[in-house]
């Protein structure tokens, strides 16, 4: 070659070095370029605040400790210290994931070329060439998406959190994020979910089948899922219940399937409705064989890097794996319960200055401990109660499929305000379903205690204060008189103590009025008494003018919205407890998932009565149960007190009651109100089945209703006595409440008109209740009496006839309200 030839070979060569150099250096720069700002758009990563960018299942733990529920969300994930994982796991997943994950900088080259050339050679994103840490930045910082732009950007980041983080916190946050299978997310959850083990726990063989995991998730996730057929072994058999994705018709075979599981415990009785109706389906768990081939791939590559010897191979080949399903959450049990807990939990994090999209994420993917006040024991009682329909015969199915009549049942610890057990209906599951306990409706005369006789205690009547138990006149209303007792009975000149325990209509509605100076004022006195302890559904004239709660019917449970289960159980609860009404609860406290403490229940505490008052309407309330219209609610081996209550037309059944532990309150009714063939008798009887069961199970001893210090029992106990010997053998000595007597024709006498206006301001007074009648003596027993007639003769403080039983039914009709003096 010529000397000018090879001098324009040597320029040509000099000038494309130049520009290969050229080349290199604007794409370093546009490299670099493009690194800087990836990297400050990077995270703020840092060994300070790992913890928190790893999303984390919340659990529901019941009052000893054991896990209630796993909040359901499409991450499951336990979050647990590298120290738990075991080191056979963490060179399980470094082997067959990233084996030079402790030599390199973020990014395997040699790896990562190897892909890139494959892929180029196949023309797609085939092969990934991710390390643990590319791997960890897709799980924590960027997405899944298989472009070029995030695989560019997992790149930066991986660098630059190698730089932020040691080795031991990578692993720690990636085999704590990584997913395998099933919405099972990390290693701990993996255990847990597919041999019911703590991640600690894990052999060899275990370990390298969840790594295996990870390549191909819904190929080598351990177990594969078959349908069952009728007459197999099911007492070893793994189950899986799910929602169908479409809608499902059980088929004869599902229905015989689905009755033998329920036979031998393997279903329980939630679980087998939600099979017949298709809203879930089950199928049984066998060991997945590609699970296993892949099991040997990552042993073979720990063999390979020495990971593992020949004798540890060996055995972990031959390891058997045993697929093991967790216990399903609360088998047994709605979910009633967690339901409010999960509400509950929301509005804590709200006023903790949460938004509400963000307490809702911190419920779902917060890691939360949320410690509830629920008794499984308790609550499994009251399952099984509302589960035996010969609780609630004549039972039918509605138009819209569901069981009537309905139910609910709220069960405190009065001394702490716990709710320890609660259900909202019968005959269904699921989630968030329809919770009755939190339904208002009519409490009938359950409410007489709280409306009307708790504050006449509090104004210096007691349980042998004598009120005149005589029809009661009233104007506005037709026949004028208003209300009626319960078979048009009346009683007389009874004690207050007496008129409870037979629900006297009469006596309850003339005993509110003695609470004010004037009517309004009695009435508007009891609201606001209500309201205190927890009465929200309460309507005042100044909501609703036509249609509001400012009447007498307020005595007899006449309240237009009505009440709810939880409400009453919460308000006896007080009385219960001397006097001091806890407000109910179903969380202890929360904690976070680094377990710092963020919530703790404290007391709120309305002190709705003194303890001796309160202990004077607990003997009242035993009175009830023993001697009235309660006398279905007397336990086996436990004092108990209580109260019925009865609407119109029987619409509404209401028993609340307590022992000295527990106080309950049972309601029945229909969804749509409509009239029951049931007495009062039938929600008491399920009190008494439920609460003998505590007792049983609890092994609670018998104790007595504890007295105050301060109160002498036994010399109120003799005074008691005397009045009712006193009117056995004087019945003509009368302590008038209202001092109206009423002659044949329902018409005020001329006796006792002269005194009328002493009386009435005796009972704007109600401390001063003595004025004493001279009368005619008494029959011996109360008389049915027609309205029409109003035979008012009146009856001495003895039981009615034993062809005429208690009952409480009430004439709610509302009264006409005024701010008149004359209360009566």
């Amino acid at each position: 070659m010529s000397k000018q030839k090879k001098g324009v070979v040597k320029s040509i060569f000099k000038y494309f070095f130049l520009f290969i150099i050229l080349i290199s250096l604007l794409g370093g720069i546009v490299l670099m370029a493009g690194y800087l700002a990836i990297a400050n758009s990077f995270p703020d990563v840092k060994t300070q605040n790992i913890d928190s960018l790893l999303q984390e299942t919340s659990f529901i733990y019941d009052d000893e400790g054991n896990i209630s529920e796993k909040i359901q969300s499409n991450v499951y994930r336990t979050i647990v210290p590298i120290e738990d994982i075991p080191m056979q796991l963490q060179r399980a997943f470094t082997s067959i994931e990233d084996e030079r994950f402790y030599e390199h900088f973020g990014i395997d080259v040699k790896r990562l070329f190897g892909a890139l050339w494959h892929d180029i050679k196949v023309g797609a994103l085939a092969q990934g060439g991710s390390t643990i840490t590319m791997q960890l930045s897709k799980n924590l910082l960027t997405t899944s998406d298989p472009n070029f732009t995030r695989k560019l950007t997992d790149i930066v980041y991986a660098m630059e959190m190698e730089k932020r983080l040691s080795k031991t916190q990578i692993l720690y946050a990636y085999l704590n994020t990584v997913f395998l299978g099933s919405n099972v997310h990390g290693v701990q959850a993996a255990a847990k979910s597919y041999f019911n083990k703590n991640v600690s726990e894990l052999n060899l063989a275990e370990s390298a089948m969840i790594a295996g995991i990870t390549q191909y998730p819904t190929k080598y996730i351990p177990y594969k899922l078959k349908e069952i057929s009728y007459g197999e072994d099911v007492s070893n058999m793994q189950l899986k219940l799910y929602p169908p994705n479409n809608s499902y018709i059980p088929t004869e075979n599902d229905l015989q399937v689905y009755s033998v599981l329920r036979n031998t415990g393997k279903i329980d009785q939630y679980e087998y409705m939600l099979l017949k109706n298709g809203s879930l389906v089950v199928t049984k768990a066998e060991l997945n064989p590609d699970s296993v081939n892949r099991q040997k791939v990552v042993l073979k590559k720990m063999l390979e890097l020495g990971a593992i010897n020949n004798e540890q191979y060996q055995e972990a080949l031959n390891t058997p794996i045993i697929i093991s399903f967790p216990p399903r959450n609360n088998s047994g049990i709605s979910s009633y319960f967690n339901d409010r807990v999960k509400s509950e939990a929301v509005k804590i994090l709200i006023e903790l200055g949460n938004s509400e999209e963000k307490a809702n994420n911190l419920l779902k993917f917060g890691g939360l401990k949320i410690y509830s006040t629920l008794n499984t024991k308790i609550q499994r009682i009251l399952e099984n109660e509302f589960a035996d329909s010969s609780n609630f015969p004549n039972s039918f199915v509605d138009d819209n499929g569901v069981i009537q009549p309905q139910g609910a049942m709220v069960v405190i610890d009065q001394k702490t305000g716990y709710v320890k057990a609660l259900i909202g209906g019968r005959g269904q599951a699921g989630n968030y379903i329809y919770d009755r306990t939190d339904s208002p409706r009519q409490p009938g005369s359950a409410i007489k205690p709280l409306a009307v006789y708790l504050l006449a205690l509090k104004d210096g009547m007691r349980p042998t204060t004598i009120i005149d138990d005589s029809p009661r006149k009233d104007d506005s209303m037709p026949g004028g008189y208003w209300p009626n007792n319960i078979y048009n009975v009346y009683y007389g000149n009874a004690t207050m103590k007496k008129l409870l325990e037979v629900s006297s209509n009469v006596a309850a509605v003339k005993t509110l009025e003695t609470l004010g100076s004037t009517r309004i004022k009695a009435i508007n006195r009891s609201l606001d008494y209500l309201e205190q302890m927890g009465f929200a559904h309460l309507v005042r004239s100044s909501q609703n003018t036509v249609s509001n709660d400012e009447n007498l019917s307020l005595a007899l449970g006449g309240i237009t919205n009505g009440v709810t289960p939880l409400e009453m159980a919460s308000a006896y609860s007080g009385i219960a407890n001397l006097g001091k009404q806890i407000k109910p609860s179903f969380i202890t406290k929360i904690v976070d998932a680094n377990d710092k403490l963020i919530y703790e229940f404290r007391p709120n505490i309305f002190e709705m009565i003194d303890e001796e008052n309160a202990y004077r309407m607990t003997d009242m309330l035993q009175g009830v149960v023993i001697n009235g219209s309660g006398k279905s609610a007397i336990l086996d081996n436990m004092p108990s007190a209580g109260k019925t209550g009865t609407t119109d037309s029987r619409k509404d059944v209401y028993f609340v009651g307590y022992t000295p532990y527990y106080t309950a309150s049972v309601w029945i009714g229909a969804d749509t109100p409509a009239p029951l063939d049931y007495s009062s008798g039938v929600p008491a009887t399920i009190w008494k089945k439920v609460m003998n069961g505590i007792d049983r199970e609890l092994n609670l001893q018998n104790v007595s209703f504890q007295a105050p210090s301060t109160m002498n029992v036994e010399k109120e106990k003799e005074e008691e006595q005397k009045v009712i010997d006193m009117r056995r053998t004087d019945p003509g000595q009368e302590q008038l409440l209202d001092g109206l007597l009423f002659n044949e024709n329902g018409e005020n006498s001329v006796q006792n008109n002269s005194q009328k206006n002493q009386n009435v301001d005796n009972t704007q007074n109600s401390n001063e209740n003595t004025t004493q009648q001279t009368r005619q003596p008494v029959q011996q027993q109360p008389v049915q009496q027609q309205p029409a007639q109003q035979n008012t003769t009146q009856q001495q403080d003895t039981a009615p006839p034993p062809e005429v039983p208690y009952e409480d039914t009430n004439n709610n009709n509302n009264a006409v309200s005024d701010d008149s003096s004359s209360i009566f």
